[in-house]
């Protein structure tokens, strides 16, 4: 019996080189399975020009939230209602993000 389930959206050709294959089943989980349509859309153009994730985590900041680093810095192209872009420039923490305006917040992070 053939499955009518579409493909994963993401697979271990969206990683970054240094990302440890250890981690891909569980980066791409997230990826495909829990983060928001919208910040998956930015990921999938994203990767599409060029660029590449880093890392992904659950329940931060929120419970329930997923968080991805990409590799290369973006810019506010992708920003919506529903992905808000902010820069943030600080030295301490990163270049940029688009958090989601739904709770729990998911954060896509430069």
């Amino acid at each position: 019996m053939a499955s009518n389930a579409a493909p994963p959206l993401f697979d271990e050709t969206c990683l970054a080189a240094p990302v440890a294959r250890a981690t891909y089943g569980g980066i791409l989980a997230l990826l495909n399975a829990r983060l928001h349509p919208a910040l998956q859309a930015i990921v999938a153009a994203e990767v599409a020009s060029g660029n590449r994730v880093m890392d992904a985590g659950a329940d931060w900041p929120d419970a329930g939230s997923v968080h991805v680093t990409l590799a290369k810095r973006f810019d506010d192209r992708h920003a919506s209602t529903e992905a808000i872009f902010s820069p943030c420039d600080d030295p301490h923490y990163w270049h940029a993000d688009y958090s989601t305006a739904a709770k729990p917040r998911h954060l896509l992070i430069c």
